[in-house]
């Protein structure tokens, strides 16, 4: 008899944390999607790829996480992500804030004309509170959850006609941008006819010559074979640098227990140093595969370097001061801290 009273109390302890689990599990979906405007070939899609194999394997596929490249979720308009997001259509975002600043101006914080001068100055941002706290609480209210950032890849002006070491020399180009007042106000500082286009069309602009060149990684540059489109000129200013982050809705965010969120959190931290590294490795194994293509590489000098900065200094004040001045102002200690 007491046997069977024990077996009972077991039965019924058991049964009662399964019912508490149930409802945990239940809301959890069979599949959580991530958008991002890049396609297979990219560290950026590998990045997202990795993230989602980790997410997998750390629990135990109780959340299987599909990627989305080319910005489909929203047919290819990347300015769009976050409001999907927002209305449930994407679960994940793997990507720059730069795309979604028309939504949230904050997101323009790390978009700058010449804002990381060196990898140094990356891992400084990385690591700092202006990243961790301030900005990842400006991303908390805009509805996600942050989980890790990585670096994106120093950006360079690439074109069709001619090499750019001056400001001149950009007179007349017509060249593509993001969605975004920045980009277009850079390119208008040069003298260039900014051109706002999706990612996805910029392949057909480039091949009838409704644009001359755009701003890109040289990685993503040799992925997507650019060159095949008559880019043949590539300036290696550093024009941009931007930051890859990793962030999940936060209704869906809410919804996963606590240990699955620590799991989740450090797949992404995995996934964004990985990332970071895969970023610099390609970056310095880029010189023979763009000689290679006919790719003509300009170097500036340190003189063409500052007059290129001083050309886009009007822009990258005006934006400081519409964006958000006491973060920069913490972004740009922490790049100069020693």
């Amino acid at each position: 008899m007491i046997q069977r009273r024990t077996i009972l109390q077991a039965s019924a302890i058991f049964l009662g944390a399964s019912a508490l689990a149930a409802p945990a599990l239940a809301s959890y979906k069979n599949e959580y999607r991530l958008s991002l405007p890049v396609g297979p070939g990219t560290t950026w899609y590998q990045g997202a790829e990795n993230f989602a194999r980790l997410v997998a394997e750390k629990t135990d596929k109780r959340i299987n996480i599909k990627v989305y490249p080319g910005s489909s979720l929203v047919q290819g308009a990347q300015d769009r992500e976050l409001t999907a997001l927002r209305q449930g259509l994407i679960d994940v975002l793997v990507g720059t804030t730069v795309n979604w600043s028309g939504t949230v101006k904050d997101f323009n914080a790390f978009s700058l004309p010449f804002t990381f001068p060196s990898e140094k100055a990356v891992d400084a941002v990385l690591q700092s509170d202006a990243l961790n706290q301030d900005f990842y609480n400006i991303v908390r209210k805009a509805g996600m959850e942050p989980l890790a950032s990585a670096e994106y890849g120093f950006i360079q002006p690439i074109n069709s006609k001619r090499d750019l070491r001056a400001e001149q020399d950009f007179k007349g180009l017509k060249m593509r941008v993001v969605a975004t007042p920045i980009q277009q106000e850079v390119m208008q500082a040069f003298g260039a006819n900014p051109t706002t286009m999706s990612f996805a069309d910029v392949q057909a602009a480039l091949s009838t010559g409704a644009v001359d060149g755009l701003t890109l990684t040289e990685e993503q540059f040799l992925v997507y074979k650019f060159h095949t489109a008559g880019l043949k000129h590539l300036t290696r200013a550093n024009l941009y640098n931007e930051l890859i982050h990793f962030n999940i809705a936060n209704p869906v965010w809410k919804s996963w227990s606590p240990e699955d969120q620590e799991k989740v959190r450090e797949a992404a931290k995995e996934a964004a140093e990985q990332m970071t590294a895969s970023v610099r490795a390609a970056y310095r194994s880029n010189d023979a595969a763009l000689k290679a293509v006919g790719v003509e590489v300009v170097e500036l000098t340190p003189e063409e370097q500052a007059a290129w900065i001083a050309a886009t200094r009007p822009v990258y004040d005006k934006w400081k001061k519409q964006t958000n001045p006491a973060l920069i102002d913490k972004i740009e200690a922490a790049i100069n801290t020693p």
